[in-house]
């Protein structure tokens, strides 16, 4: 062990299984980073640690390694840079965002999405941790539907069949299959659509094109020893209404949640 074991706790600096070093988390904005401050991660971690940073599974970045009589002047020196340490305990956790701000699948801005949340919500406290993900498409990279609330971006196609010219050029990009081709003429199968938007591009002559365009929103997931998938909420969300909806869920959690209980265990509780 180098050193000697600091008797206070750090939020943000968690004890490794050897008991000895701790991890320092840090709580990254839409898992976004810029070289500079890369270039201090890599020798704070060489400086204090073993010369090498993780990923974590929620785009947090962990220094492993870290000595307890090294730990204060470490997070000292990260705070100076601008981080942020710590993402643990009771609260709204590192909120999560996929890439669909530039992904060609995109279909929202994720990205301000997720600075928006983490502004106005990172870090309150609440009767137990709340996970926040934001999905850019239906391919769901993020898994909205295991966080405590997932948004999910999403199109919802419009067909007008006097413009279409039956070049059938949508059929195979369907992802869901839900366009119908019976040789004559060409349908959307309504309860097939899962809302990707992969068709409107393909359509040549602009018969089809969005009719709404938003963030699903699912409530109360989790993952872990015990799963539980969010249910829909009705309706699409603009980010503006995304952002008001998030701070009225967590008002709701907080003022009816047992102690320990999460999100989507009161929920079932309460029947809702």
């Amino acid at each position: 062990m180098n050193g000697k074991k600091a008797t206070s706790k750090i939020p943000g600096c968690i004890l490794q299984r050897d008991k000895d070093y701790r991890v320092i988390r840090l709580k990254i904005i839409a898992g976004n980073i810029d070289g500079e401050q890369m270039n201090i991660l890599s020798d704070i971690a060489k400086r204090y640690g073993r010369g090498y940073i993780g990923i974590t599974s929620r785009m947090g970045i962990e220094i492993p390694w870290i000595s307890p009589a090294s730990m204060e002047t470490a997070v000292e020196e990260l705070k100076n840079a601008g981080f942020t340490v710590g993402s643990t305990g009771p609260t709204v956790r590192t909120i999560v965002s996929c890439k669909g701000s530039i992904c060609v699948h995109g279909l929202g801005d994720t990205q301000e999405l997720c600075r928006r949340l983490d502004k106005a919500y990172f870090g309150i406290p609440l009767p137990a941790k709340f996970k926040i993900g934001i999905a850019g498409c239906p391919n769901n990279c993020v898994k909205a539907q295991l966080n405590d609330l997932g948004f999910m971006g999403q199109c919802i196609p419009k067909f007008d069949g006097e413009k279409c010219i039956k070049c059938r050029a949508c059929v195979p990009v369907c992802k869901g299959k839900a366009i119908e081709d019976d040789g004559e003429s060409i349908r959307i199968d309504r309860s097939q659509c899962i809302h990707c938007g992969s068709c409107l591009p393909a359509c040549p002559v602009g018969a089809l094109t969005a009719e709404e365009q938003g963030f699903a929103a699912f409530l109360g997931g989790k993952f872990g020893r015990q799963y539980r998938i969010g249910r829909r909420w009705d309706g699409l969300f603009t980010m503006d209404q995304a952002v008001e909806l998030t701070g009225k869920i967590l008002t709701y959690y907080k003022d009816n949640a047992n102690p320990g209980e999460r999100f989507g265990d009161m929920l079932g509780r309460l029947g809702k």
